[in-house]
């Protein structure tokens, strides 16, 4: 792996003094302390920036390991304090219009008893319902949409949940994201998948949804925890005719004999509708996404087709 600083990204941190809302000017304001770095990871991108309010540091990450619209949020750092049992955080992308995002954050130590809040995956833009009449299936992605919407935000504004409000001012988030999206493509071309084609592409989809693809416990239940912050992520690479080729296991937390299990089973009963280029035309491709959703239904429960 090999980590590299994003030259020019941002000039400098925007400070919104005297336009700033009234609430906002009451949060902990950390300004930027360093660049933008990016880590290209042997199967994740990851850039990273850290922050000071002038007294605490604070690191902040987006975590990326398809080309797609989901990224994992992560803060690391000192002098964020939830309120006791609260299980989510209110936050956006500022300025924003709408009400809060709720995060289930997963909140860890560090080697360096560090705090680490996992946000888990989040979109640059919110994700509203799909259209009538839509097929189903994962989210549209566009690369210049997500840049455009990416650009005015200058800030990652937390609130609810907290003793003290936070803002982090980021600077505009356009050149950021359009450097993780680079990233990502890169990764997808050392699967050895086209990125040019992908971006016009129809993603591969799971025939029936994956309902039962993975018998009642396959994964222990005591084991469901594990899954917090959008960790253990399943990468099937699919061939033109929808057959997994291979399985990866992203950010793991089960036992290594279980993440095997989940990957034979796949590799054995998994079907899929397979990736369609602009054209339509049948091509390779990918999935991600976690094991809980090809498990059994839940009791009570309907699974769409």
């Amino acid at each position: 792996m090999h980590r590299e600083l994003v030259a020019g990204l941002v000039a400098a941190a925007v400070t919104l003094a005297g336009a700033t809302p009234a609430a906002a000017q009451e949060a902990r304001v950390y300004k930027p302390s360093g660049q933008w770095a990016l880590d290209y990871g042997d199967d994740y991108c990851r850039l990273m920036r850290t922050f000071s309010d002038g007294k605490n540091e604070l690191a902040l990450a987006f975590e990326r390991i398809e080309p797609g619209p989901m990224m994992r949020m992560v803060l690391v750092g000192d002098g964020i304090r939830t309120f006791r049992g609260a299980e989510e955080l209110g936050w956006n992308f500022a300025p924003a219009a709408g009400g809060e995002r709720k995060a289930r954050y997963a909140l860890s130590k560090t080697a360096d008893k560090k705090d680490y809040f996992n946000f888990g995956p989040v979109t640059i833009a919110a994700l509203g319902p799909p259209a009538p009449g839509t097929p189903p299936g994962p989210p549209a992605y566009d690369r210049t949409a997500e840049r455009t919407a990416a650009g005015p935000f200058t800030a990652i504004a937390v609130g609810s949940g907290l003793l003290e409000p936070v803002r982090i001012e980021t600077g505009s988030l356009e050149a950021p994201v359009g450097a993780l999206q680079a990233c990502a493509d890169d990764l997808a071309g050392s699967w050895g998948l086209e990125p040019a084609k992908l971006a016009g592409a129809t993603p591969a989809m799971p025939e029936g949804g994956g309902a039962g693809w993975l018998p009642q416990g396959t994964i222990p239940f005591e084991d469901f925890g594990k899954f917090a912050g959008g960790s253990n992520q399943i990468r099937l690479m699919i061939d033109a005719a929808g057959k997994p080729t291979s399985c990866h296991i992203h950010w793991p937390t089960l036992g290594e004999s279980t993440n095997r299990k989940v990957c034979s089973t796949l590799m054995e009963k998994a079907k899929f509708v397979p990736a369609k280029d602009a054209q339509g035309q049948s091509m390779a491709g990918f999935w991600v996404g976690s094991p809980l959703f090809l498990g059994p239904p839940m009791p009570g429960m309907r699974r769409g087709g």
